[in-house]
């Protein structure tokens, strides 16, 4: 029997073979949504969320509304898919959620949750590397050999590991040497197995662009140096827009949306100039870019 990873995908939108453009994955807890699952309790009062209670990050919004447009005048519907660790009984919350914000998506990839906890699998609850490296080489199956994929997720949950790994796999990390390095990371052997199985008949190409991860536990930005140019850490949603503008992902008008949105929010508009300051020495800002958006905050 083949190992059972918890992945419970649906998907609208099958892309053509030789599509070569951008697929964005982001994660939803904690990356688009403040949502919270992680106990018995919160498993159990699902059913009775609402989605007007649920609160996207500050910028987060206008974030994928930018790049689901793409940089040039028309929108190109840049896919989106969805792969996080919430469990799947959160789908007719998040896809109200996801409605009440404009934020159109073509796939939704969740862990049961609930599952798991029948077959008393405790530990798999709260750890995620195996459940999310499986949803992840499964949606790659799926996808053109040629794209170019850009992953969300944030520190809270090992994404950067994750992220890197999923990387590493799609370039040449097969065989033996991935089980190794699985069983490293703490994979038992049998899933360590069915992972190296899944990964097998996918092509070997460098098809992780970059790697977005919003740190949600602080840890200074240089400790995530050594997975560079890679992985990009960043602390809201600004800084990120601010890096996807710069690799002319993102238009100038959706930054300052981002930013918009984010002092809307509540969030200091001195702080807002800090991460654009700040950006502007971590990423080589051009300077056209870095004065429309304090121009369109006014400060």
């Amino acid at each position: 029997m083949a190992r059972d990873f918890a992945v419970v995908t649906s998907s609208d939108r099958r892309l053509a073979a030789d599509y070569t453009g951008d697929v964005l994955v982001w994660d939803i807890d904690k990356t688009y949504l403040n949502t919270r699952f992680s106990t018995l309790r919160g498993l159990l009062a699902i059913p009775f969320e609402f989605a007007v209670d649920k609160e996207a990050l500050p910028g987060t919004v206008a974030l994928l509304h930018g790049l689901r447009h793409g940089p040039g005048d028309e929108t190109r519907l840049t896919p989106l898919f969805f792969v996080s660790a919430s469990p799947p009984q959160l789908r007719t919350v998040l896809m109200r959620k996801m409605v009440l914000d404009g934020v159109e998506f073509d796939g939704l990839t969740f862990k049961d949750q609930l599952r798991l906890l029948g077959r008393g699998r405790w530990r798999e609850l709260s750890g995620h590397l195996n459940y999310k490296l499986a949803a992840l080489l499964q949606l790659r199956a799926t996808l053109p050999t040629e794209c170019r994929v850009l992953l969300f997720g944030d520190n809270a949950e090992d994404d950067d590991t994750i992220f890197v790994l999923f990387a590493e796999v799609c370039r040449e990390l097969r065989g033996a040497a991935l089980q190794q390095r699985l069983q490293r990371l703490g994979a038992s052997d049998d899933d360590a197995r069915a992972l190296v199985a899944l990964a097998d008949p996918l092509p070997r190409i460098d098809c992780v662009e970059r790697c977005y991860l919003h740190l949600v536990r602080p840890r200074p930005l240089t400790s995530y140096n050594d997975h560079a140019p890679l992985l990009v850490a960043t602390r809201d949603a600004l800084e990120q827009a601010l890096h996807l503008a710069q690799s002319g992902r993102l238009r100038a008008d959706d930054v300052r949306r981002v930013a918009a949105e984010m002092a809307g929010r509540g969030v200091e508009r001195a702080r807002l100039r800090q991460r654009v300051d700040e950006a502007a020495q971590r990423f080589g800002l051009p300077p056209s870019l870095v004065g429309a958006v304090l121009s369109a905050l006014q400060i």
